[in-house]
């Protein structure tokens, strides 16, 4: 069974917005980014969808919600900052009961759950470093994480 972990679209300069971080959209460039992440997984049987809180996750996963006709859930252990043992657990277990799960989270704890995965056995393919709107297209069997493969952001949207 499949699981996509998602570093969100581009969403401007952390310094330049003046506001509560997590209300920070996506760019034009990073809604861009969102559509082309869609097309590229419209038809990956993705069946569940997680986001950190944050605004400019979930912007990232709407364009492919609307393509499924999915709803988008909050995840707490996919929020900026979380810890990455915590949130692989999660996702492995929504996976348990064959789902494909899509996950929009952040270049902190993206690497921490890829990190973690390695550490239980998994292989790694690409580096645990992903650009804004790349992901790891991640295998899961027997309720463990056993591969990922990093995947750069779509064509066209750097």
């Amino acid at each position: 069974m499949k699981l996509y972990l998602i570093r969100h679209a581009h969403a401007g300069s952390r310094s330049a917005w003046d506001g509560d971080d997590t209300r920070r959209p996506l760019s034009a460039r990073g809604e861009g980014q969102a559509r082309a992440i869609a097309a590229q997984l419209a038809d990956a049987g993705i069946d569940l969808l997680w986001t950190s809180s944050y605004l400019r996750c979930r912007q990232t996963l709407e364009p492919l919600a609307d393509h499924l006709g999915l709803e988008i859930a909050d995840s707490v252990a996919f929020t900026e900052g979380g810890a990455g043992p915590v949130a692989l657990d999660a996702a492995l277990e929504a996976a348990a009961d064959g789902r494909t799960l899509a996950v929009c989270s952040h270049g902190d704890v993206l690497p921490a759950v890829a990190a973690a995965a390695v550490r239980r056995g998994a292989d790694i393919e690409g580096g645990q470093a992903l650009k804004k709107a790349a992901r790891y297209d991640c295998t899961v069997e027997g309720g463990q994480l056993i591969r990922l493969v990093a995947v750069g952001p779509p064509d066209g949207t750097t």
